[in-house]
């Protein structure tokens, strides 16, 4: 009986091996050699290097990127120590029905968004003047447009400390009114309609955002708008059309805090981290690349409930600060950690596939706010704030 059960449980583990087999082999008919070094590298000779250890150089570099936030979902304007927001609004779908008519008034309307940067109790204060020259609002940036773009003509002002999302209205030149609409009859026509500019005056003591275009898709009360009260044959209608709209925002002479670097969205900052990888020998696989960011929170400005996550990409010339375009999100550890996982960057620039000119990171949000994100640096006393880079490679050979 023993001899019998003996002869079974060789034949059954004679069994599971065949159909291991058969298993693997489906799975890979023709595995290359990186796949093998791959699966072999998490039991051979896998090393591990620790920035915070074994002195990887770590470095850092801010640099200001004017960006284009035509796709935000508000606008913004007002000044706040030293920065600056500009918003730029144009009609859209103006009928060409109403050439000759009288225009009996005409006035703006836009809601507070909720959001400022920084001082939600202070006052935006703002006059509104015509564009002199067209503008593709999906692709300039605040270096696009001068003083000489921009009419002196006043069409209207606002001052106030919105708290809430209802409507606000402000009178608007009933003349430049009147144009548009002869201009969407006739595009001869003499005064054209380029659109007009909210720009921020000495009173204004904060930067606040209202509903944008991309509102009247989801949100249309809370879409700008002006409303137009015309007469034409002796019939009165009240015409109400969206703007659609961009903001414009710089700051000439950012703070930077010692051991810090930031990520600031709106503008935007930019930071590019640089390494040291010259400990890992030449042509290893790279089995994992961590990077590991601590925010410094109270320095830091972050909208209650926005997104901590980070884009990061190769840089491919820090001259002109390109990247290729593919980026990497970074997950959220704890409500200060943010980590990533470069690997596939760290491969290429092992293999010498590319140049190590570093990465450069951005939030998610980028266009949609002025959100200020203050990271530790690598120089700061605390190393356990410091970014910390590990690397598990196991080398060839």
């Amino acid at each position: 009986m023993r001899r019998k059960l003996s002869y079974y449980n060789r034949f059954l583990a004679l069994f599971v091996v065949i159909l291991g087999m058969t298993v693997f082999q489906s799975c890979e008919n023709n595995p290359n050699t990186l796949g093998l070094e791959f699966i072999l590298s998490d039991t051979l000779n896998t090393k591990l290097l620790d920035s915070n250890k074994d002195s990887l150089l770590i470095t850092s570099n801010n640099y200001k990127k004017l960006l284009n936030t035509y796709y935000s979902g508000y606008f913004m304007v007002g000044k706040y120590q030293g920065y600056e927001s500009k918003a730029l609004l144009r009609t859209v779908g103006v009928s060409g029905l109403y050439a000759g008519a009288t225009v009996l008034s005409a006035k703006l309307k836009f809601n507070y968004a909720k959001y400022a940067y920084q001082d939600t109790t202070g006052s935006v204060s703002f006059n509104v003047y015509p564009l002199n020259k067209y503008f593709n609002y999906s692709s300039i940036t605040y270096d696009s447009l001068n003083s000489g773009n921009i009419g002196v003509n006043q069409l209207g002002t606002y001052t106030g400390s919105p708290a809430d999302t209802s409507s606000i209205y402000i009178p608007f030149d009933v003349t430049v009114a009147k144009n548009w609409l002869e201009y969407a009859a006739d595009t001869n026509y003499a005064a054209k309609n380029y659109g007009i500019a909210f720009l921020s005056n000495a009173s204004s003591n904060t930067i606040k955002a209202f509903g944008g275009y991309l509102q009247a898709g989801t949100a249309p009360n809370l879409s700008p708008k002006i409303v137009i009260v015309a007469n034409k044959n002796n019939k009165t209608d009240t015409l109400v059309y969206d703007f659609e709209t961009l903001t414009l925002t710089n700051v000439n002479n950012l703070t930077y805090i010692p051991d810090r670097f930031q990520v600031q969205n709106g503008i935007s900052f930019y930071n590019i981290l640089n390494f040291n990888i010259s400990k890992v020998p030449a042509n290893s696989i790279i089995n994992e690349a961590y990077l590991r960011l601590k925010l410094d929170k109270p320095v830091s400005y972050i909208q209650a409930g926005a997104s901590l996550d980070m884009y990061y990409y190769m840089m491919l010339d820090t001259i002109a600060k390109t990247n290729d375009a593919v980026s990497i999100k970074s997950l959220l550890e704890d409500s200060v950690t943010v980590s990533v996982r470069l690997t596939p960057f760290f491969q290429k620039w092992n293999y010498g596939m590319m140049t190590n000119f570093g990465v450069t990171m951005k939030n998610t949000n980028d266009l949609f706010n002025l959100d200020r994100f203050v990271f530790f640096g690598p120089s700061v006393q605390d190393t356990s704030k410091r970014p910390k880079l590990v690397i598990r490679y196991t080398p060839r050979g």
